[in-house]
């Protein structure tokens, strides 16, 4: 892992993503690198002239930066590279071309802000992100904490898991932290069970099988609410998850399930691209 994005708008959310970001890569060995993105003020009517100084917004911004890599960098154990960089750019834009740059091997960011408006804007920004950004980003809840990352969770639903399973990057990730894989299917008196399933669980198997991984099958009736009780008990410290899009039903099914996962969990979500 050479590099570490966090996009950050200044909220306590982002601050506390950044810090779990810099504890990640001082115990791993990486740099992190701490973007905002900002844009022009909107006018408030169509009359008003819209008043800024693009080099003053960019320096306030800049400011701002340091501010929150001095504080990230004194709540840490170990000292690590940190850059930062200011963009007039949307946050999609700007963080696409950063990462094209900088190909960094993960992307961390919050989800919840301080108040209505924050959650609803920087929740907003983080499911979009993961859904047009094709580079790991690590979901990181309000109150988390770093730890070293020793057992992680794969959601799987075994379904076309060839062509859905990035698995180079999966063993990648779960190879460079030398933990433990634990693959979870969350089921109910067999409801979502589908005769090519088990041939799907057999290839997994085959795909997965220098990993060594634990399976597991949770009887839950509700997806997320499974996925979190297995975290809880297994004392895992990241779930996986893999947005996927093949029709416009499975797209819509797969970004709820990820959206209320990322919303609910306890632990850091990764969500990678198939």
């Amino acid at each position: 892992m050479k590099t570490i994005i966090v996009p950050v708008d200044f909220s306590t959310t982002s601050a506390t993503a950044a810090e779990f970001a810099g504890n990640l890569a001082a115990f791993y060995g990486a740099d992190l690198l701490l973007y905002h993105a900002y844009e022009i003020p909107v006018a408030l009517s169509e009359y008003a002239y819209p008043v800024f100084n693009a080099d003053e917004m960019q320096q306030a911004a800049l400011h701002e930066l340091e501010i929150l890599k001095a504080n990230t960098t004194a709540a840490l154990n170990r000292t690590i590279t940190i850059d930062i960089k200011a963009a007039m750019e949307v946050l999609e834009t700007g963080l696409q071309i950063l990462c094209e740059e900088v190909n960094p091997g993960l992307v961390v960011m919050g989800l919840s802000g301080k108040n209505a408006l924050t959650r609803l804007i920087v929740g907003s920004n983080t499911i979009k992100a993961i859904h047009y950004l094709k580079y790991p980003i690590l979901v990181v809840p309000p109150k988390a904490e770093f730890v070293p990352v020793r057992k992680i969770g794969l959601a799987c639903d075994y379904k076309l898991v060839v062509e859905t399973t990035p698995l180079a990057l999966l063993k990648k990730i779960v190879t460079d932290f030398r933990a433990e894989l634990h693959v979870m299917n969350v089921d109910f008196n067999n409801k979502h069970f589908e005769p090519g399933m088990i041939q799907e669980s057999f290839m997994l198997n085959e795909l997965l099988k220098e990993l060594k991984p634990e399976y597991h099958n949770i009887e839950a009736e509700d997806i997320v609410t499974g996925l979190n009780a297995f975290a809880k008990t297994a004392k895992l410290d990241w779930l996986v998850v893999i947005p996927k899009k093949h029709s416009l039903v499975q797209k819509m099914f797969a970004r709820s399930h990820t959206q209320q996962l990322l919303y609910h969990s306890t632990v850091p979500v990764l969500c990678i691209h198939e």
